[in-house]
């Protein structure tokens, strides 16, 4: 077995830095991890600074360090991840399914450069956690914001920061993904409603990306829309994936007093329309089926 060196360029709370994290940890592979205080969270926003912009000039994390070659999104990460030998012997592409299928559905389940917001279910969830990112965004000092309008790469960023310290456009975002959600979860359930244990009876990269999703529902306060009477297959899934060592090892173990103090002052304030909706939806949907 080749002894590769690894270094994780990664966030706690970074849903794609999750799904990198569980990807390491399902394979056994030893890395060294850095972690980076991003912009929308700390006011450091070492993710803006020179030195991670000379890593990955988008901003973004994960990134990571193969040997000498950096790689930057967590769907690119992990097909290159697979490729290694770890302590487990685990295939994250399970070869009775065509590459290119698990490919196309781990990019439609995590956050991909180019792709429209809320189109895809990974693209969703950023639209859910907007308000939460909001809620920490306006917590940051003003220098703060000053230094993301000055070195952030990305206008669209800078922008939507901006419009989240001094305003509070979150108030709609959640609803742009309300109708696209409620398909994607109702497919999901379909999915699973032949009694398979993962998505593509073995587990891959897919149920890494859909564990991290889940969790997200969790920190916004949307759990409830996999758990209902309507996504019985689904919520089995979901205690399926909580089982695995990775879920506590990639994802919860990051959680930390930061984390936790954040989600309940976040929590106390948010209200539940969006909650609401999505069951609603959900029912209108059953009502015309």
């Amino acid at each position: 077995m080749i002894d590769h060196k690894i270094t994780l360029y990664h966030a706690n709370w970074s849903f794609c830095s999750q799904m990198v994290r569980v990807a390491l940890s399902e394979k056994g592979l030893v890395f060294k991890k850095k972690h980076i205080k991003l912009c929308d969270q700390y006011p450091e926003g070492e993710n803006i600074g020179k030195d991670f912009l000379a890593i990955n000039p988008l901003a973004t994390v994960p990134a990571i360090k193969i040997d000498e070659a950096i790689i930057c999104g967590s769907e690119e990460i992990i097909y290159q991840l697979n490729k290694l030998e770890g302590d487990n012997d685990i295939n994250l592409y399970p070869k009775h399914i065509d590459i290119n299928e698990i490919r196309l559905k781990a990019s439609d389940t995590t956050i991909s450069e180019g792709v429209k917001f809320a189109s895809t279910l990974g693209t969703i969830i950023p639209v859910f956690s907007s308000p939460l990112i909001q809620h920490m965004v306006k917590k940051l000092p003003f220098s703060s914001i000053l230094k993301i309008l000055k070195n952030h790469p990305r206008k669209d960023r800078k922008m939507i920061f901006l419009a989240m310290y001094f305003g509070n456009p979150t108030k709609k975002f959640p609803n742009m993904g309300i109708k696209n959600y409620v398909k994607e979860i109702l497919k999901l359930e379909k999915t699973f409603s032949d009694g398979r244990e993962f998505f593509f009876n073995s587990f891959s990269h897919v149920d890494i990306n859909l564990m991290c999703v889940f969790n997200r529902l969790i920190d916004v306060g949307l759990e409830p829309t996999i758990l209902s009477n309507r996504t019985p297959h689904l919520s089995r899934y979901w205690d399926n994936l909580k089982l695995r060592d990775s879920y506590k090892i990639g994802i919860l173990n990051y959680y930390t007093e930061k984390e936790e103090k954040v989600l309940h002052e976040f929590h106390k304030n948010n209200d539940s329309s969006v909650l609401d909706k999505i069951l609603k939806e959900i029912d209108l949907v059953e009502v015309n089926e």
